[in-house]
This record gives C-alpha cells, sequence and structure tokens, in this order.
C-alpha cells in the first residue's frame, strides 16, 4: 500500500526497491562503509551464507544466559532471525521458548544447530513463499491465536508464551520445559557414621 511506502530507490539499470514500514519497527540509513559500521557491524552469523560450525555454536550458546528464544533474536548472536522462524526452528527442534540457553543440555544444541540451518535454508530456497512451506511446519498453525484451540499438523495443542518480549507459540507437549537441559549431577549422600566408643572395661566404684 502506498499508505506505507516510504523510500523507492531507483538503480541505474532501472531496477527498483521499495522500503515499506508498515509497523513502524524498520530503519534505513545511509552510510559509508555498511560492513564496517553499526549497526551491520554488530550483527552476529548469517545462518544462510555463514553458518558457525557445531561447536562453535555450542561454545556461543553456553555463554548466553537469557532465554533461548531470547538468544534467537538477538541480532547480535543470529543475524535475520525474526520471530515466527525463531519459533519454527524451537519446533523442530522440540525445545520451550523459556529454557535458559545456558542450561541446554548437548543434545538439544545440536538439534537448534540443524533446525536452525533447515529452517533459514528452506525458506529461502522458495523465495520465503509461505505456501510452499512444508505442510508440518508450525508455521502454518500459529496464526489463529485467539480463535478457538489451535493444534499443530499432528493434532497437539498449541499454547503462547511471551518470550523475549514477543509472543511465541508451541506444543506444550513436543516441548517441555526442563526436558532439554543438562541433567544436574546429584550430590553424593555421605551417611555419617556414628563416632565410635571406647570401652575401657573399667567400672566406676560408687563413693561411700
Amino acid at each position: 500500500s502506498d499508505l506505507f511506502w516510504k523510500v523507492e530507490l531507483e538503480m541505474a539499470d532501472g531496477t527498483c526497491f521499495a522500503f515499506t514500514n508498515a509497523r513502524r519497527f524498520g530503519r534505513i540509513r545511509l552510510l559509508q562503509d555498511p560492513e564496517n559500521e553499526p549497526p551491520v557491524c554488530d550483527m552476529g552469523f548469517d545462518p544462510l551464507l555463514k553458518m558457525p560450525s557445531l561447536p562453535t555454536f555450542a561454545e556461543s550458546i553456553s555463554q548466553r544466559t537469557a532465554e533461548i528464544k531470547a538468544v534467537l533474536l538477538d541480532q547480535s548472536f543470529s543475524a535475520g532471525v525474526g520471530n515466527w522462524v525463531a519459533d519454527e526452528v524451537l519446533y523442530q527442534a522440540a525445545v520451550h521458548p523459556q529454557e535458559s540457553a545456558k542450561d541446554l543440555s548437548a543434545a538439544a544444541v545440536k538439534s537448534l544447530h540443524r533446525a536452525l540451518g533447515s529452517v533459514v535454508r528452506t525458506s529461502c530456497r522458495v523465495n520465503a513463499d509461505s505456501s510452499k512451506f512444508p505442510r508440518n511446519w508450525l508455521f502454518h498453525y500459529r496464526w489463529t491465536k485467539g480463535s478457538g484451540p489451535v493444534q499443530d499438523s499432528r493434532g497437539r495443542p498449541l499454547k503462547f508464551v511471551t518470550s523475549g518480549g514477543r509472543t511465541s507459540a508451541y506444543v506444550p507437549t513436543l516441548q517441555r520445559l526442563g526436558s532439554s537441559a543438562k541433567k544436574k549431577k546429584r550430590p553424593l549422600d555421605v551417611k555419617k557414621r556414628p563416632a565410635a566408643t571406647v570401652a575401657t572395661g573399667a567400672k566406676k566404684r560408687p563413693r561411700r
């Protein structure tokens, strides 16, 4: 709509780019060296072009104390990951959005790494045409909050919580809070032995 059409740029070859900003979240800046100036230089890895190795990804996750949904949305962690992408990644990795990032198990981090790469590649492969997203994706079911009971493709109920300042859709039976956390070692139950008594064999004589 022209109402939200803020800027139009026309290239020398006739190609046009339009900047629309219906929700007023966007910003446009004119910079001399964008890649080396904020905010671009402060952005994290690109999940499509520069996905880090699993060990590097795991190390970065382990240093984050926030909820994992908030970490995925943090552009200084992973650039370009928005709300629905983060929800899809967590859904496919079976991780609750409010799980503490630093407490995630190695298996959960591995699942997140795989899901993040897969969701972004699949989305870009179809040019973000949601009609071509796999039908078992959470994406197709997460938009109906408030219109009655919501279920995923397998009939499992969805719930909504706030995490990272955004509404998060998740499946409680799949993404159980605490199920993706590291198993805490139980302290050893050391039983104290009763103090030994020393028998002298001598009996005290009563005083007369």
